[in-house]
């Protein structure tokens, strides 16, 4: 499985960013390899980086925010969106607190709690 992050710097180590949309960078960890890079946001301001992240073959955002024009693009794309929590941590730490279940799915349905 492939997660993605909103990162404020090019580091692999950078913590996770209270900002999604506007994110100037992703961390993305693939679990099958043990990969962590760190990409590019080329399309900053808005739900439309969900397609950068779709190429990129991410199942799962780990977020602290996410308002309705995520929780949109990511039925369009097909790409889950969790809620991480608010206090400070990298992208592999977001990881293992979701595959201990740990972070709550954000959906239509509830989305305004993240918001």
């Amino acid at each position: 499985m492939k997660y993605a992050a909103p990162f404020k710097m090019n580091k692999i180590e950078s913590a996770i960013t209270k900002v999604l949309g506007k994110a100037k960078y992703f961390g993305i960890y693939d679990d099958a390899t043990n990969e962590l890079k760190v990409i590019e946001n080329n399309e900053p301001g808005g739900p439309a980086f969900f397609n950068m992240l779709k190429v990129e073959g991410v199942d799962v955002i780990l977020t602290p925010h996410a308002g309705p024009g995520a929780v949109n693009a990511s039925m369009k794309y097909g790409i889950k969106l969790f809620y991480c929590g608010d206090e400070r941590k990298t992208l592999l730490e977001a990881v293992k607190d979701f595959q201990e279940g740990k972070c709550p799915e954000i959906t239509a349905a509830n989305f305004e709690q993240y918001h």
